[in-house]
């Protein structure tokens, strides 16, 4: 059997309330099972993979490369990185001897056509972050051009509820 590590992640603390983390574990212990692995050790983030430098994802890291495990089992590529830079980290662990495997997808990361899909998962992933980005930006825009000012009231202004101009405060 297999030693591997688990990683599951998501974007936000008010994210890990939820089920995700439990739905992303129980789908790879259920992978793990039937692939004859053995999750010996859980990395949870509750953190945007769309930057780099998460904690416990660069941790989780340098362990397999000092050969603390042998493998990394993920439910997904865009749990794993929604970064290029992160997945090129990722990408090179089959080139150390360090198995990688997507409990969501059938990749096979032992042949080329495996890891050309797993790239390209990849790739959508940092994609999805950039096009999240400009409509984020267009949104805003957009309420502006409406005289509304996104987020919270500027020093000197008073917020007025949600969706409703911002006024100038009489004080400030």
């Amino acid at each position: 059997m297999k030693t591997c590590y688990g990683y599951i992640r998501v974007s936000t603390l008010k994210q890990g309330e939820g089920v995700s983390l439990q739905e992303q574990k129980d789908a790879i212990q259920v992978f793990a099972s039937r692939h004859n692995l053995d999750v010996v050790e859980w990395f949870e983030e509750k953190e945007t993979a769309a930057k780099r430098g998460r904690p416990i994802f660069n941790q989780m890291l340098r362990q397999l490369q000092r050969g603390k495990a042998s493998g990394l089992v993920m439910h997904a590529i865009d749990r794993s990185a929604r970064n290029l830079e992160d997945w090129v980290e990722v990408s090179k662990l089959p080139d150390k001897g360090i198995d990688v495997y997507v409990a969501a997808e059938s990749l096979d990361f032992g042949s080329r056509g495996g890891r050309l899909t797993a790239d390209l998962l990849a790739v959508i992933a940092a994609d999805f972050i950039r096009n999240l980005r400009a409509e984020i930006k267009k949104g805003i825009q957009g309420r502006r051009k409406q005289g509304l000012y996104p987020g919270r009231a500027p020093l000197g202004y008073l917020d007025n509820g949600r969706g409703m101009p911002k006024t100038p405060c009489p004080e400030k």
